[in-house]
């Protein structure tokens, strides 16, 4: 059996309190044939020095140091040291279950996918919640059938974190530097140049929660995540029949009217630049008339109610944290 390396690039910045546990979960694995490239991206606390003591006992694990570039410009750092067949990238908050690898690995060969991707739990600080998108334990798409999945928000989703990745379609597609959800960016492009995907229902990874990370919070650079859509609907235009063009463009009017609901939580000045930026989308798409059901108010509704269902499921004791 043919045993890929796998090149395991993390991000570092300022993660002191979550790097260690991290690192464990990856020097645990079940499956050891990988390379750790750890990018310290300018951190201020003492994450490097818990990544250098990991590098002095473990020679699976390199350690590069650079000036803060953000997120996409560590990961980036690190694809291009990558040396393995597959690249996973992995953030420096999360934590890998033992056989994460394995899973994926295994499926990778069974398959000769391009693209592996293993489930998750979403990690809150009490409780532990399965996502529950996937209804079959392995699903195995084509690239059309992939890139439907996406749009429809299915199965494969945005995050670059928790699956293998070809090593050189990897290095094809690097992630746009300065970006806020840099992933909306990236996603499609992976998926545009793969002959196989698969996705598996078992959960290979703790996706931490917490309210400073990039994705806990909306800000005025929630923008950039609108023109990462507007991008991929104008890709899909171009590369797609009609109906990838009718997906993407639903996904981008729940995006607007969920953001609307947002603004609120911004200050007068940036309310008025991001309702100015909505209003200009909805008017090129003709949004309002496409889907001439949109409210405003029913959008936070149906928020309401799913923030109630989800407060619900994490008080029920089922969902009591277990010891990782």
């Amino acid at each position: 059996m043919f045993f890929p390396k796998i090149s395991i690039v993390i991000p570092i910045y300022n993660v002191e309190k979550y790097l260690k546990r991290c690192l464990d979960s990856v020097k645990n694995q079940t499956y050891n044939n990988f390379e750790v490239i750890l990018v310290n991206d300018g951190t201020t606390d003492l994450s490097a020095s818990i990544a250098e003591d990991f590098v002095r006992v473990d020679d699976r694990f390199k350690l590069i140091h650079q000036e803060n570039k953000g997120l996409s410009g560590a990961r980036n750092t690190g694809l291009k040291e990558a040396k393995g067949d597959y690249v996973f990238y992995l953030d420096s908050d999360d934590i890998l279950v033992d056989t994460a690898l394995e899973l994926l690995v295994n499926a990778a060969v069974k398959y000769q996918a391009d693209v592996v991707q293993g489930n998750f739990y979403y990690d809150y600080p009490e409780y532990l919640l399965l996502n529950q998108q996937q209804q079959k334990e392995i699903e195995v798409y084509n690239k059309k059938e992939a890139m439907s999945a996406l749009l429809e928000h299915k199965t494969v989703l945005n995050f670059a974190w928790g699956k293998l990745i070809k090593r050189e379609l990897a290095q094809k597609h690097t992630f746009p530097v300065g970006k806020f959800y840099e992933d909306t960016f990236w996603k499609y492009k992976i998926i545009h140049d793969l002959e196989k995907y698969v996705a598996l229902k078992q959960p290979i990874l703790y996706y931490l929660q917490r309210g400073s990370a990039i994705s806990g919070a909306f800000s005025i650079r929630n923008i950039d995540q609108l023109e990462g859509e507007l991008q991929r609907l104008e890709f899909l235009k171009k590369h797609y029949p009609k109906q990838f063009e009718i997906l993407a463009l639903k996904l981008l009017n729940h995006k607007v009217q969920h953001h609307y609901s947002l603004l609120s939580t911004l200050t007068d000045k940036e309310q008025k630049l991001y309702k100015e930026r909505l209003e200009d989308i909805e008017a090129t798409f003709r949004l309002k008339e496409k889907f001439p059901n949109n409210s405003s108010g029913l959008i936070k509704k149906i928020i309401k109610i799913s923030h109630a269902i989800k407060n619900r499921i994490l008080g029920s004791k089922e969902w009591k944290k277990i010891n990782k």
